[in-house]
């Protein structure tokens, strides 16, 4: 007893710091047995519980020093630093509860000695190494719980030995290897969690012997083989995951034998066949998820059958068919989710019974007929998603209470959209987009109180827009690609809740009024291609949240308004089209967080300013720069006079610097070096004049374009160290002399070069061996002084499509292997003086431009010596003639034909005017204008965003990853594994190689990808490239050296000295921008709809990318396609989805927001299970409300004490991202802007 006292005095006194946690054991009234935590017999401590108390010390050493202590619960309490060892000299414990800590170390084999432990639980800390098989003598063991921890390696087969184990965690590890048959040994065990390790192999199959399990979570493996049909025998089993694995074949038709069964869960595997009829014996079963598989076949009718099931979730399933009317037995049916299939048929009126569906998604199917009247019947449904189907006919009358989300975009509605609508009085997101919906809405919304989002883009509409809309509480409007004319309505300036605005491609007119200085809240306005004419308003100054302004297209004059610099929170700029005048005034020097800016096709006088860089240079990003075309200065088609300024060089960030059609002059500044991210230049149609500086390289350079102007002198020499990413070079109609340099040639990327209308002389070379030979598809050298012969190697350029060398000085003889290029389509060598043309190239006069002459007969000369001349009309003769008329005829057919191409050449000149391309578009619009030959598809589609770096084929591919060796795998997820790969340039890679039947084809797979390749920001980890080959599917990704936030949060023993809350901050701060780009900057928007901290990438210097975007599906503000695949993750995914199965972007917040807080709390966003909701939200709920915020706080964070006021500011933008109620979190905007006033100067509250 006296010991027992004398360690308590002790243990007392080393927690004296934290004397305010544990008031008693410091009051002298209250003996030691009755301090709180403490349980003594005999007064012997026999319990010590000082769970939720944050102590934020080292495991206490003077526990272990109790050897009578039976039970210890150190959960929650902050501890840090290793596990003491000789706390497994304790061999009277039975229950160890130390989960929830920052403790790190591993088992050491003296586990053994607790031969009387019960309860092991060490869940959420950071504990490594391997299970030792030791453990295997804890006969008595009920409960293992390991956890959200990093342990590692094989199972220990020893496990099986715990014959009285009755609960075994094993989730959230990185164990490896097969699951141990020993485990079928465990005969009283009910609970098996191995969720989220790397698990490989098969399901034991004697699994089957574990006949009292209740539930089993498998799923996040990378298990494979088919479902042992031994499965079937765990009839007490009412829980099966197993979703997110490699399985492969049929689900058992035995399946049915599991009576008890009440969640199946196959999500995401391989699984093929028709889903087997056995399952509608399956009377328990609440939830049903068959999501991301490859079944074929239609639902099977008897799933009516399972009156009992809550949740059906068969999302791109392969299925086919018509929709089973026996579903409308399913009466207690609240979400049914087949969308992204192949249905196809009206829906059958028996649904018409569901009258307990709370969301049904339909989207993207075959479905037609008319949107049946009977679903006003459904009056508790909040969730409709019927888009990308056939649907025709008008709109019912809906009069549905609960509805807060129609989405009915894509269809081929029609008719008028009745007032009725707004009967839905809960009606907050409406999507009409895409349909054939004529007449005005003069009256249609005007009772839709609560609408907050609505888009009818792309339809008929047309009349005035109504005043009313800006009485709403509209925070988005998009009315854009319609028929709408008269004025913008007065009211809209009054709104105080509109952010975003769209009212583009309309034949809307009159001026744009100075009340728009009273719409205060706006954020992004649209104009642009309306027939708006007079001055641009002064007032827009007072537009201070102004961070997009496009009026694009329009009939706008006078000069640009000063007052419009005021709106320092621009971040793109579009005036282009118009008709402005003036100078661009110095003030654009205010907008120091531009990094758009569009002046093109004006009548802008001046020169260009020195202050034109003010923005462009940002290394921070700004709280909104979500700009679509980031890094793009086009001052193009104006009549700008001067040089090109030197402090040009600090727009550092510029992707994309356009000056074409101006009259500037002087020499081209080899300042542009500095310009690390340009991709285009384009500085033709000026009057600019010297040589192409010798110092002016750039490593990303794509688009060269310098033609018509006046520069001289030769190429550089060394152009393939210069341009190395060069797609495009235009040189023409300049005074450019010398040889071409052969190592132009070697510009791998380089698909097309014209350096016509110069004088370069001397023979065209290549260098290099074949393999080092750019991909060149567009040649055009003409009009030059070029000489000697065009040599055998020219056509070694196997992608030669066309080749143009006429009016030069070429001789000797044309090359037979002109016919072994197998893409050319055009040549012209006319105006040479070649002597000798093989005759097998006369065959090829339909896509030749060649004088006439003699040919070679023989096919094995390359020369035939010509008929000499006589003075008889022998018959060589006539056939001379003849052939010349001929040829003269022809020639004369191909001049109007080239005639007709100049003509659409310059049309395509006057279109390219109107709109900026890239080099890679330069070069397609090459291709269509040149020849217009169709071609069979290849099969094998390829495609990049960058440069020909990454121009991979399949082998490609195969070589970087070794065949995808294992060895390779750096990340395994729902959407597939991604390997690391190493290119023979030395550059590494990510390839994610995608799970089968993520899509429908290749035409919807192609459009998507084309679409998230245009997505450029700095916090997003950008798609380099893809490549379809049959079945198979690879994205190409940057990689990112620090792999993901995830990883290091839980699973990196260094992650304390590198993750200090500095570093945590910017990865909390670039995260935010990177995902409020994907909803605000881009068109079309994009929801992630699966933020997690293991789709948080981090690059070397521990900058944040969020990564996998592209796998989410697009909101496309064109097709206005939204998709309900929840491709969420358990603890991240929000409340709302469970009823409305509909992905938002406040659903992106939310899960944006459990980030935000495994940054904050350093924990896992699932399993804390004592606590309020079992996660992460819960528990900081719980932990807050209680006052103990701080206690929520990650106390390994090195000098916690110094970051703790701001941790506490992040702390309170968490908890509102992660509201229940999705109207009251911010928008990632306001996240962003929240974050950004913390860094600065706290929490501005």
């Amino acid at each position: 007893c006296f010991d027992d006292l004398r360690l308590l005095t002790a243990l007392r006194n080393s927690l004296a710091e934290r004397r305010h946690l544990i008031p008693s054991w410091f009051d002298p009234k209250v003996p030691p047995c009755n301090w709180t935590g403490i349980q003594c017999v005999d007064h012997k401590v026999h319990g010590i519980d000082l769970s939720y108390t944050e102590l934020e010390f080292p495991f206490p050493s003077g526990i272990v020093e109790f050897t009578d202590l039976k039970y210890l619960n150190l959960s929650f309490c902050s501890l840090t630093g290793q596990i003491p060892s000789k706390i497994w000299r304790l061999k009277n414990l039975k229950s160890i509860d130390i989960s929830s800590n920052g403790l790190f170390g591993s088992l050491p084999p003296a586990l053994s000695n607790l031969k009387m432990l019960r309860e092991l639980v060490l869940d959420e800390n950071s504990l490594t190494g391997s299970l030792p098989s030791t453990i295997g003598f804890l006969r008595d063991l009920t409960e293992l719980s390991v956890r959200g921890n990093s342990f590692s390696g094989n199972l220990p087969t020893e496990l099986g030995y715990l014959q009285n184990l009755e609960s075994l965690d094993l989730s959230g590890n990185f164990f490896s290897g097969s699951l141990p048959s020993s485990l079928a040994n465990i005969t009283r065990l009910s609970y098996l969690d191995a969720n989220r390790n790397k698990f490989t192999g098969s399901i034991f199959p004697e699994i089957g012997s574990l006949g009292r399990l209740i539930r089993l979570d498998l799923s996040w493996n990378s298990l494979s083989g088919a479902i042992p049909l031994k499965i079937c025998k765990l009839t007490s089993l009412e829980s099966l995951v197993i979703g997110h694995n490699n399985l492969e074949g049929e689900i058992p038709e035995r399946i049915g034998k599991m009576e008890k069964l009440q969640e199946l869960n196959v999500e995401y595997c391989r699984l093929t066949g028709k889903i087997p009829e056995g399952i509608s014996n399956l009377k328990s079963i609440t939830s049903l998820n068959l999501a991301q598989n490859r079944f074929e076949g239609e639902l099977p009718a008897s799933i009516g059958e399972l009156t009992n099931l809550v949740y059906l979730v068969a999302t791109n399933a392969g299925l086919s068919g018509k929709i089973p009317g026996s579903l409308g037995k399913c009466q207690k049916l609240k979400v049914l989710d087949l969308s992204f299939n192949y249905l196809s048929g009206p829906l059958p009126e028996s649904l018409a019974g569901l009258e307990s569906i709370s969301s049904l998604a339909l989207d993207s199917n075959h479905l037609s007929g008319s949107i049946p009247n009977w679903i006003t019947n459904w009056r508790e449904v909040n969730s409709l998603m019927l888009s990308k189907n056939s649907f025709d006919g008008s709109l019912p009358l809906l009069n549905l209470q609960s509805l807060t989300h129609f989405d009915v975009s894509s269809n081929l509605l029609s008719g008028e959209i009745p007032p009725e609508i707004c009967d839905a009085k809960s009606l907050a997101t409406l999507y009409l987009s895409q349909n054939n919906f004529t007449g005005s809405i003069e009256n249609t919304f005007k009772r839709c109180r609560k609408l907050t989002d609505l888009q009818v883009l792309g339809n008929n509409l047309s009349g005035n827009i109504p005043g009313y809309l800006g009485k709403l509480q509209l925070v988005t409007l998009e009315l854009s690609h319609n028929k709408f004319t008269g004025k913008l309505p007065a009211e809209f300036w009054e709104s105080d809740t509109l952010m975003e605005i769209s009212l583009s491609n309309n034949l809307l007119e009159g001026e744009i009024p100075e009340d728009i200085s009273r719409i205060t809240n706006i954020e992004r306005l649209q104009l642009d291609n309306n027939l708006f004419e007079g001055v641009i308003p002064h007032s827009i100054g007072k537009l201070k949240n102004l961070t997009n302004l496009s009026l694009h297209g329009n009939k706008l004059n006078g000069g640009i308004p000063l007052e419009l610099f005021d709106c320092i929170n621009l971040v793109s700029l579009d005036l282009g089209a118009n008709r402005l005048t003036g100078p661009v005034p110095k003030l654009i020097s205010r907008l120091k967080q531009l990094d758009n800016i569009v002046l093109s096709e004006n009548s802008l006088s001046g020169s260009i300013p020195e202050e034109i860089c003010s923005g462009f240079q940002k290394v921070s990003r700004p709280d909104s720069e979500f700009t679509q075309h980031y890094g793009m200065l086009d001052l193009s088609y104006n009549e700008l006079v001067g040089l090109i300024p030197t402090s040009i060089k600090q727009c550092t960030i510029v992707s994309e610097l356009l000056l074409q059609g101006n009259k500037l002059n002087g020499s081209i500044p080899h300042e542009l070096g500095n310009l690390t991210n340009l991709t285009t230049l384009d500085l033709s149609f000026n009057s600019l004049t010297g040589p192409i500086p010798q110092l002016f390289a750039s490593k990303s350079l794509q688009g060269l374009l310098l033609s018509d102007n006046q520069l001289t002198g030769p190429l550089p020499n060394d152009m393939v160290s210069m341009f190395p990413s060069l797609v495009e070079l235009k040189l023409s109609n300049n005074r450019l002399t010398g040889a071409l340099p052969p190592s132009v040639f070697n510009i791998k990327s380089l698909t097309t070069m014209d350096i016509s209308l110069n004088s370069f002389s001397g023979p065209i070379l290549l260098s290099g061996s074949n393999n080092q030979i750019s991909s060149l598809v567009h040649l055009n050298a003409s009009n030059n002084l070029f000489s000697g012969t065009l040599t055998e190697e020219l056509f070694n350029l196997t992608s030669l499509s066309t080749l143009d060398v006429h009016n030069n000085r070429l001789k000797g003889t044309l090359p037979i292997s002109l016919l072994s290029l197998p893409s050319l389509t055009y040549l012209d060598v006319s105006g040479n003086k070649f002597q000798y043309v093989p005759c097998k190239i006369y065959s090829m006069r339909d896509l030749i431009y060649i004088e006439s002459g003699p040919c070679s007969l023989n096919n094995s000369s390359s020369v035939l010596r010509a008929y000499p001349p006589s003075s008889v009309l022998d018959r060589a003769c006539v056939w001379g003639i003849a052939f010349g008329a001929t040829f003269s005829f022809l020639v004369l057919l191909f001049g109007i034909l080239r005639w007709r191409i100049l003509v659409q050449e310059a049309k395509a000149l006057a279109l390219c005017k109107s709109k900026p391309t890239t080099a890679v578009e330069l070069a397609s619009k090459d291709d269509e204008m040149l020849f217009k030959k169709s071609k069979e598809p290849l099969s094998i589609n390829i495609a990049t965003f960058e440069h020909s770096l990454l121009r991979l084929c399949p082998a490609d591919v195969l070589t970087a990853t070794e065949n995808f060796s294992k060895t390779h795998i750096i990340g395994d997820g729902g959407f597939g594994v991604v390997y690391k790969g190493l290119l023979p340039e030395g550059r590494t890679i990510a390839v994610k190689r995608l799970n089968g039947g993520h899509f429908q084809g290749d035409r919807e797979f192609l459009a998507e990808m084309e679409t998230i390749g245009k997505v450029k920001y700095e916090n997003l980890v950008p798609l380099l490239g893809y490549c379809v080959y049959g079945d198979e599917r690879f994205l190409i990704y940057e990689y990112m050296e620090n792999g993901s936030l995830d990883m290091w949060l839980r699973n990196r023993a260094d992650a304390v000295e590198n993750l200090d809350w500095p570093v945590r901050f910017n990865i909390c701060l670039g995260s935010a921008r990177g995902l409020a780009f994907l909803h605000h900057g881009f068109v079309p928007h994009i929801i992630h709809r699966d933020i997690k901290s293991s789709n948080i990438l981090l690059d070397g210097r521990f900058e944040a990318r969020v990564s996998d975007f592209g796998l989410a599906r697009i909101i496309s503000a064109c097709e206005s396609h939204v998709s309900t695949v929840l491709a969420g993750t358990f603890g991240y995914i929000p409340p709302e989805y469970g009823q409305t199965m509909m992905a938002t972007t406040k659903g992106d917040v939310y899960s944006f927001g459990v980030v935000m807080l495994e940054l904050l709390t350093g924990r896992a966003p699932t399993g804390q299970a004592d606590m309020e909701g079992g996660n992460l939200v819960g528990w900081v709920r719980c932990m807050t409300e209680m006052g103990s915020q701080d206690g929520v706080l990650d106390p390994c964070i090195p000098n916690f004490g110094q970051w703790k006021s701001q941790m506490l500011c992040v702390l309170a933008v968490a908890r509102a991202c992660t509201l229940d109620e999705p109207w009251k979190r911010p928008d990632m905007l306001e996240v962003v802007k929240q974050l950004k006033q913390i860094k600065l100067d706290g929490c501005g509250q």
